[in-house]
């Protein structure tokens, strides 16, 4: 069976396909809309319709939202409101199993420790480079590092 992960925001998806029982990454890569707010939403969740479709993914997981720290921007929180809320309906309108995560629970299921966003950003891709040998963005390695938190062989 394949898992999709999406690490998702308006301006760059991370995006990785699992197979869920050996963890090997399948694929993975980073969606960037362009235009507007409501355009980029719209080429965002177009293109993770099309990935699960042309995938024939079993699971689909996720990223909940939530308040970054003292930065309290309503309008960022509205628009991964939007984002998230309308990824999740499309997804289960296509009768797909939706698995919203928050960050923290799936960053301690793969043992990522760090608090601070740039350091938990560098811990991603180093723990994705040791364990796949590979160097992708670090919005690729969110991804990966999420899929790979509900795989089996985590």
């Amino acid at each position: 069976m394949k898992l999709i992960a999406f690490d998702q925001s308006t301006r760059a998806t991370g995006w990785c396909l699992m197979d869920q029982q050996t963890s090997e990454i399948i694929e993975h890569g980073v969606i960037k809309p362009k235009g507007k707010t409501n355009d980029r939403i719209r080429q965002t969740i177009k293109e993770c319709m099309y990935l699960c479709v042309h995938h024939e993914v079993t699971f689909v997981f996720i990223e909940g939202i939530q308040l970054q720290g003292n930065k309290l921007n309503p309008v960022v929180y509205e628009v991964l409101a939007k984002l998230k809320g309308t990824l999740e309906i499309c997804l289960e309108e296509k009768n797909y199993i939706v698995n919203v995560v928050n960050s923290s629970e799936w960053r301690s299921r793969v043992g990522i420790k760090s608090k601070k966003r740039i350091e938990l950003k560098a811990e991603a891709i180093k723990m994705v480079k040791d364990l796949y040998n590979i160097e992708p963005t670090e919005d690729e390695c969110e991804a990966i590092l999420f899929a790979r938190a509900f795989s089996e062989t985590n």
